[in-house]
């Protein structure tokens, strides 16, 4: 969701944590590349959320073959998109369609795969990337300890810097909180991610707040809280163990409960680069909700009203406009009531 991914990363996804590489990921705000027709417009009530979601999943799919790499076009160029890939693979396993979803993280687990999105491992590697292919192969109960016949847990574990941050590797680095939130919540589903990670990301908290986007240390006392980059920080926080009572939480929580907007349909949250409101950002904020156990009843009805309900694109959610996969993927595991603790847990 978001261009809260600066220096480069994905404006509009907050799930991915490459840089502005096509080739390494996508944009989300591209649409599939499957020539469907223009959806018709979004519900404008609430209907039953398992059908809604088994609705998205059905769309989601008919977008890319089975056992294939969803692709994003940038430039007129169709590229292979493993972030993209991941989402849906998260979508799918939300919607309790296991082994549609195995097929596809199955297409992330191939050597070339691997070194597209995570990096060789030698001259370039990104930690979020890693952390997400590392957490969503384990997700979908594929094995762990070999991925492209590599071991992602120790090549994570050796990006962390003494102070507990996940660098890159590489000429540039791009990590930032999302990209450490992917890294911690990966390796606490791998029974080895380090205090000393865990208490790096909890301490970028903005105080009393939310999380920054950019990660620094300490947390700058110019501190700006940003939606998806606290949605993502409480997830993994509470996947590697944080209690859900814990202030770190609760105080996060609370700030996006003070920046949600509330109208007839429900609650809606923006990204950072938007004035009105983003189904990515609301999707991860309900998705973080969940994982802390608050209400987020306001934010799964504003999604249930955005999602299209008839036509070719039955199911999609909308970006600028047009049907999106990522949008839809990361709708469909919030409406399904799950978070990250839930599907990696």
């Amino acid at each position: 969701t978001s261009a809260t991914l600066a220096l480069g990363l994905l404006a509009g996804c907050s799930t991915d944590d490459t840089p502005a590489d096509p080739t390494a990921a996508g944009s989300a705000s591209s649409s599939s590349d499957a020539t469907s027709a223009p959806a018709t417009g979004p519900a404008q009530g609430s209907g039953d959320g398992e059908a809604q979601v088994a609705a998205a999943a059905t769309w989601l799919q008919a977008q890319a073959a089975a056992g294939t790499v969803f692709q994003t076009e940038f430039d007129g160029v169709a590229y292979d998109d493993y972030g993209l890939t991941a989402d849906v693979v998260l979508a799918l396993l939300a919607a309790d369609q296991d082994d549609a979803a195995q097929t596809y993280a199955e297409a992330l687990t191939t050597d070339e795969a691997v070194a597209a999105y995570v990096g060789d491992g030698t001259t370039a590697q990104y930690a979020g990337a890693t952390g997400k292919l590392l957490a969503v192969t384990e997700a979908a109960d594929l094995p762990t300890t070999s991925i492209g016949g590599r071991d992602l847990t120790a090549e994570l574990l050796a990006l962390q810097t003494d102070e507990g941050r996940f660098s890159d590797l590489g000429a540039d680095d791009y990590s930032q909180t999302i990209s450490q939130s992917w890294a911690v919540a990966a390796l606490a589903t791998q029974d080895a991610a380090p205090q000393q990670a865990v208490d790096y990301l909890a301490a970028q908290q903005c105080e009393g707040a939310g999380f920054p986007a950019q990660l620094s240390s300490p947390a700058p006392a110019d501190c700006v809280s940003d939606v998806d980059s606290t949605a993502f920080a409480v997830s993994a926080l509470v996947v590697a163990g944080t209690d859900d009572d814990a202030p770190v939480i609760m105080q996060a929580l609370a700030w996006l409960d003070s920046v949600g907007a509330a109208d007839d349909a429900g609650t809606s949250w923006a990204s950072a680069d938007s004035d009105g409101p983003s189904v990515n950002s609301t999707a991860v904020a309900v998705s973080a909700l969940e994982d802390g156990d608050a209400d987020a009843s306001g934010g799964i009805s504003w999604l249930v009203a955005q999602q299209v309900t008839d036509g070719d694109d039955a199911g999609a959610f909308l970006l600028a406009d047009e049907p999106d996969v990522r949008t839809t993927a990361q709708a469909a595991v919030a409406l399904a009531g799950e978070g990250l603790d839930d599907l990696l847990g």
